[in-house]
């Protein structure tokens, strides 16, 4: 049996041996060993080279600015913070200088609020397409591609920018108000009552305690509240109350003496809603609430 001190030595000699050969041609002849590897080192140096220099000289001038589209599936989520997100994703674009616009299909019954919401919270730097849509009519990608190619034309921003629109489609344009979102984690979730004679008064009580605020829909023709409603948002504890009537009650009513933190507006209640849970988050004061929902709208 061959130990395994004869193993070592056997594998010893023969790494010696392969070594002393790959050296043989060095020691033949020294210098043009040594001129070999400075060939090879500097082959290598100019193939590094010339990849740098073609990575300098790339030609970008034929890059597009790029199209973000949104909401091609309808999964969208259009609760007040699902419209938060939406708003903070587009905002995020309209700040990346490789962005020339945005393009967002919505589900056609929510389109209007989501609408309103963007003018409140985006700014219309760039051109911001909206498509409301039926998604039961399959695809709306060939309503994007047309939505690009309107971005790709010399956007103009004026008041008949809509006009210039494929019909149907919508451009952003902003509030008189802009409300700052960055920082925004979430929104208050405002519940919007119907108000009728009879009103059970103590789901309201809870309901006026419990939240910071509500929208209230007046059911009378002359936008006065019912006697238990009245109680319940003349109280010291109740929040901030945001009466939505018709234009006639509003065009019509003095409202003066509806106390600190009662609003009448003749907004949708939706938008009402919308319009409150950013004022609030915005931490306004009573004069800004008033200017939000007493001015008029065209």
């Amino acid at each position: 049996m061959i130990s395994k001190k004869c193993c070592i030595i056997a594998m010893v000699t023969l790494m010696s041996i392969l070594t002393l050969t790959g050296c043989s041609t060095m020691l033949k002849n020294p210098m043009k060993y040594i001129l070999s590897q400075d060939e090879t080192r500097q082959d290598n140096s100019d193939n590094e080279t010339t990849s740098e220099s073609a990575d300098d000289n790339k030609d970008d001038s034929n890059s597009e600015p790029d199209i973000r589209v949104y909401g091609t599936e309808d999964n969208t989520d259009y609760s007040i913070n699902g419209m938060l997100a939406i708003a903070k994703d587009i905002n995020s674009d309209m700040n990346n200088k490789d962005v020339k616009g945005v393009v967002l299909v919505l589900n056609k019954k929510y389109s209007e609020d989501v609408r309103y919401f963007l003018s409140l919270t985006v700014k219309d730097d760039k051109p911001l397409v909206i498509i409301p849509y039926d998604y039961n009519n399959g695809s709306p990608d060939y309503k994007v591609t047309q939505a690009k190619e309107y971005i790709n034309k010399d956007f103009d921003k004026t008041d008949s920018a809509n006009n210039q629109l494929p019909e149907g489609f919508f451009v952003n344009v902003n509030d008189y108000m802009i409300f700052d979102i960055a920082d925004t984690k979430r929104l208050d979730n405002i519940d919007i009552v119907y108000d009728y004679v009879g009103i059970d008064a103590d789901a309201l009580y809870k309901n006026m305690y419990l939240n910071d605020a509500i929208v209230i829909v007046s059911s009378t023709a002359d936008g006065e509240l019912s006697e238990e409603l009245s109680e319940a948002v003349s109280g010291k504890n109740a929040g901030i109350v945001v009466v939505s009537c018709s234009e006639d009650v509003y065009m019509k009513g003095d409202f003066a003496d509806c106390g600190d933190n009662i609003f009448y507006t003749d907004m949708s209640p939706t938008k009402a809603r919308i319009m409150l849970a950013l004022l609030l988050d915005n931490n306004s004061d009573s004069d800004t609430f008033k200017n939000a929902f007493t001015r008029r709208r065209v």
